[in-house]
């Protein structure tokens, strides 16, 4: 019969490999080697509750540079006679159309509109394009159409004012 061979041993534990046996198995990590991780997480918890707090006290308009800022007022312009709105079309008129002997009364703007609104639908704005800022002054080009007549695409160059900072559509 043939010999068996002799039973090794269990390995020795050496180095880092930590027994039951260890006294240094129950103890908590090191604070030395932690607090780097600490001090990253609280720089990134700093930095995430500063832009937060800055997006919150900061409406998104103002956040927006001026190119974008002209065709939020713009928008919003047409925005206004869609919806009949006639305080937000005063509000966003320039003072001297407001102050042009044309310029139309509540019930004026309401009938005029309410008529292209019946006749044509809404105004559509899919582009606005080539927008130039100098200084208080802005141009802008609104491709538009009315939804019922969509394939009757128009072009309108608008100029934009600067008021008491903030953007206004004028006819000049």
């Amino acid at each position: 019969m043939a010999k068996r061979a002799p039973r090794k041993s269990a390995p020795e534990i050496v180095g880092d490999d930590l027994g039951a046996d260890d006294p240094g198995a129950d103890a908590a990590p090191s604070w030395r080697k932690v607090w780097p991780f600490l001090l990253a997480l609280i720089v990134v918890v700093v930095a995430v509750v500063g832009i937060l707090l800055s997006y919150l006290i900061r409406p998104a308009e103002e956040r927006a540079s001026e190119p974008a800022q002209v065709q939020y007022a713009i928008n919003d312009f047409y925005t206004a006679r869609n919806n009949l709105d006639y305080a937000e079309f005063r509000d966003h008129t320039c003072a001297a159309d407001l102050n042009a002997s044309d310029f139309p009364s509540e019930a004026e703007f309401t009938a005029e509109n309410q008529k292209s609104l019946e006749a044509n639908g809404r105004i559509v704005i899919p582009e606005i394009s080539d927008v130039s800022v100098s200084g208080d002054r802005a141009t802008a080009t609104v491709h538009w159409q009315f939804d019922k007549k969509s394939d009757e695409k128009q072009t309108t160059n608008v100029v934009v004012l600067r008021e008491n900072g903030n953007w206004k559509v004028c006819k000049a």
